[in-house]
């Protein structure tokens, strides 16, 4: 028994001393490749930083033959020019020479003579100058070519360079651990989430600075700049979305070029639907420039209206009376109806029986809305006096009076419900009836009826 235990024991102090050792061994492996995956990066590192120098001294080299090539070209222009002209001299010499020789035959002058072999002289002198000027136009030819060459070989290598520069960087992050690049990648993400905060955050503060508790109504300032924020706030999310995943992808290597090309075939692919997204970026934007509505506007587009809660390049959403969103995409907007775009009017019919004096009816009308110009709360909502339009249409039962009050935007059903509210009341104090409809029972006099007709006899002696 206690042997066997001595071996067991034994058995786990060797493999002890094994695992120990083997993991010693991994662990020194590990650390090297680390010391030599960070020696390498290292190197990269400095090769990048060589390419980079090489790049821009390529760079300066190419503007610097460029200029001279634009000297070569513009030395080439003037040459050219001048052996225009020198050949055009040469011509113009040539048939004065012609001119003078036939002047010569017929005269047989000695200074007709004389003059035709200065004009030999002449003409041969401008030939000789404007070959001379051809030779120097093709030098000149010959120099912008050349220049050109360097032009497209400096090209070709800093578009190597460049390339090469992709290339280290692609080896520079593959030689990083991948814990390394998640974290690096993780803080890309936390980084682009706190610049998002803080633009909800700006937003936010400034549409709590634009609100006043004691203002009744924004201004159109107020409401424009409240609506830019809400824009800010939905185009900087997009923008910072696309930043944040453009550099984790760089981060872990992934060359964007060929995706976005891939992303522009798609666009391509899908071109019949993406013209819709086009047509609600576009209107909207003309519906922002043109200020058409507002954030907290009342308006009515196509068949449905609310209130407008949000808009940005793509979409409006509103909140209808009954508290439901409406979305509507700004490609579909038709018409639009404004409700609350400057001032408001309180447009009010009401019916009075025809028995009534229309005439004393209206100043009861006007004396509510004096009464309510000076009440303390609807005098700040209401702009201008009371417009009476007067009798509107003579219906089955009733007299229509029309008028209207103009009113701050939105407050106009406000003041509607308050205006009603007090001319009910008002009514019913001075006894003018409001119609409402009526039932008249008319007993029939015919056989089949007699019956009903006795009855109603004795129902009402009875009653006596």
């Amino acid at each position: 028994m206690r042997k066997k235990v001595f071996f067991i024991a034994l058995f786990g102090l060797f493999f002890a001393l094994g695992t120990g050792l083997a993991g010693a061994a991994s662990a020194q492996d590990v650390q090297e490749e680390l010391d030599s995956a960070k020696s390498e990066i290292q190197e990269l590192e400095e090769e990048h930083k060589k390419t980079e120098v090489e790049l821009k001294a390529q760079e300066e080299t190419i503007e610097k033959a460029e200029k001279e090539a634009e000297e070569v070209i513009e030395d080439k222009e003037e040459i050219e020019e001048q052996a225009a002209i020198k050949a055009e001299e040469a011509q113009v010499a040539m048939e004065e020479l012609a001119v003078a020789e036939k002047e010569a035959k017929v005269s047989k002058d000695p200074a007709a003579v004389k003059k035709v072999k200065e004009l030999g002289e002449k003409a041969e002198r401008l030939k000789k100058e404007a070959l001379i000027y051809q030779d120097k136009l093709k030098v000149a030819a010959s120099k912008a070519a050349v220049a050109q060459k360097k032009i497209e070989s400096h090209k070709e290598e800093i578009e190597e360079l460049r390339a090469e520069l992709k290339e280290l960087r692609v080896r520079k992050l593959g030689k990083r651990s991948f814990l390394e690049q998640v974290l690096v990648s993780t803080g890309i993400i936390l980084v682009g989430f706190i610049i998002f905060l803080i633009l909800k955050l700006g937003v936010r503060r400034l549409d709590t600075a634009l609100t006043r508790k004691d203002q009744i109504r924004e201004d159109a300032i107020t409401l424009r700049l409240k609506t830019i924020g809400k824009l800010v706030n939905w185009l900087g999310g997009i923008v910072i979305f696309v930043l944040v995943l453009y550099m984790v992808l760089e981060n872990h290597g992934v060359n964007v070029a060929p995706l976005l090309a891939g992303a522009g075939i798609v666009g391509l692919a899908f071109g019949f639907g993406g013209q819709y997204l086009i047509r609600d970026l576009i209107n909207g934007l003309f519906i922002l420039l043109e200020d058409q509505y507002r954030v907290n506007d009342v308006v009515q587009i196509n068949e449905h209206g609310g209130l407008v809660e949000d808009i940005n390049l793509r979409i409006t959403s509103m909140r209808d009376l009954a508290g439901r969103v409406i979305i509507i995409p700004n490609g579909e907007i038709k018409t639009v109806v404004n409700f609350t775009k400057g001032y408001s009017q309180a447009l009010l019919d009401i019916g009075v029986a025809y028995k009534e004096n229309v005439d004393e009816v209206m100043k009861v009308i006007k004396g509510i809305g004096k009464e309510m110009r000076q009440d303390k709360y609807f005098g700040r909502l209401i702009l201008d006096d009371l417009e009476m339009f007067g009798v509107d249409d003579f219906g089955d039962s009733q007299v229509t009076i029309k008028f209207r009050i103009k009113t701050l935007p939105i407050k106009q059903w406000e003041v509607m419900r308050e205006f009603r509210r007090r001319l009910k009341n008002k009514f019913d104090e001075l006894g003018i009836e409001i119609p409402f409809p009526h039932t008249t029972v008319y007993w029939g006099t015919g056989k089949d009826n007699e019956w009903v007709r006795h009855f109603a006899d004795r129902i009402s002696q009875s009653k006596k």
